[in-house]
């Protein structure tokens, strides 16, 4: 099992973390239902390390935890 931390866009009605099986990154953003808005909303941190690049690729552990960040910029 695996830990996800949610913001709170992404909870409707689920708590702030969740567990789940999964197998790679990309399984948990397909379960999570953010495939198409992850790219521009959404930044990804497993084990407190950000992921920058090839998010859907990074394979998953039992025990990893994953934090979903809402994505910011400024100037």
């Amino acid at each position: 099992m695996i830990t996800v931390r949610l913001p709170e866009p992404l909870r409707n009605g689920r708590p702030e973390v969740i567990t789940m099986s999964a197998a790679s990154l990309g399984e948990v953003i397909d379960k999570l239902g953010i495939d198409g808005q992850r790219d521009e909303l959404y930044n990804f941190a497993v084990n407190g390390d950000l992921i920058l690049h090839g998010e859907k690729n990074v394979q998953l552990r039992s025990g990893d935890e994953i934090e979903i960040v809402v994505a910011f910029s400024g100037g």
